[in-house]
């Protein structure tokens, strides 16, 4: 085992334990307030979602991307650009967005599992977690996409549930076939697969996201930057993200507060993504290029 691979284990451990707990807490309170749902979800994302995307100025500068006052102008103006480009082309034609979406969401989300499997395989287990809610809760995300994208949510979410079961079987084949499976990780995957099945889309989504995901990244970048400097990122660039999402919200039609919440929280999250989905991938390339 590796010394990166230990070091993830405490976070990975704190997933399990704390999955569990929102499953039960769901269950016995939250069932029937889905308002309750989005304002625990708008918390998670300001306390991890947002801040491990918010230091991609960090990242991108101790890269030697750029230097200067006017170096990180530059690179915020792009950063800015690219997530409103994200937007317009949702509003303007929100059919070509979602599925591409999903798919680089799936390549850049089986980064998690690297230290564990290959690339297929944590491919496997991304489109796992992603799709699986479609699979047990095909009403609920239904009518999450016919909000989002409503000319193609039935498709998708069709389309959804056939990946599920096909990525879902290729874990299983995967785990059996393990001689010397992780055991952390192996209950990690039992603990989002039951995810997927005991909470609705939405809070299976912020479980991963703002309790695996999210802290994973942030605590590479701890301990490539520091405290201080991650510190020093992460807060006004979380807030700047912030009064995007109210910008955002206040320029979408007068529909109900729910509706244009989703739209906030789901558009603008990917729109925000997009970017630094591409600076960590083209980051990678790089790492790879030089080793």
């Amino acid at each position: 085992m590796t010394r990166s691979t230990i070091a993830k284990l405490p976070a990975r451990l704190s997933f399990c334990v704390i999955s569990v707990i929102a499953i039960a807490t769901y269950n016995f309170w939250l069932r029937e307030n889905f308002e309750a749902h989005l304002i625990i979800l708008g918390f998670l994302l300001a306390l991890t979602g947002l801040p491990h995307g918010a230091i991609d100025p960090a990242i991108a500068r101790q890269a030697g991307w750029w230097e200067g006052a006017f170096g990180l102008l530059i690179f915020s103006l792009g950063y800015l650009a690219l997530s409103v480009m994200v937007v317009a082309v949702w509003l303007i034609v929100p059919e070509l967005f979602f599925v591409p979406m999903l798919i680089f969401s799936a390549w850049h989300f089986s980064e998690d599992w690297l230290d564990y499997f290959d690339r297929l395989a944590c491919l496997a287990i991304s489109s796992s977690v992603i799709t699986l809610p479609a699979l047990f809760y095909p009403e609920e995300l239904l009518a999450i996409f016919a909000v989002l994208t409503p000319a193609t949510g039935e498709i998708i979410v069709d389309s959804m549930r056939l990946v599920s079961v096909v990525s879902t079987l290729g874990v299983c084949a995967l785990c059996l076939r393990a001689q010397r499976p992780n055991i952390v990780v192996l209950l990690e995957l039992a603990v989002l697969f039951f995810s997927a099945f005991a909470l609705p889309p939405i809070a299976h989504f912020t479980v991963y996201f703002c309790v695996l995901h999210s802290p994973i990244h942030l605590g590479r970048s701890l301990k490539k930057l520091g405290i201080t400097k991650t510190l020093v990122y992460a807060v006004p660039f979380t807030v700047l993200s912030f009064v995007f999402g109210i910008i955002l919200f206040i320029s979408l039609p007068d529909i109900d507060v729910s509706s244009r919440f989703i739209q906030v929280i789901f558009v603008g999250l990917l729109a925000l993504t997009v970017p630094h989905m591409l600076l960590i991938g083209l980051l990678n390339q790089q790492q790879e290029r030089t080793v």
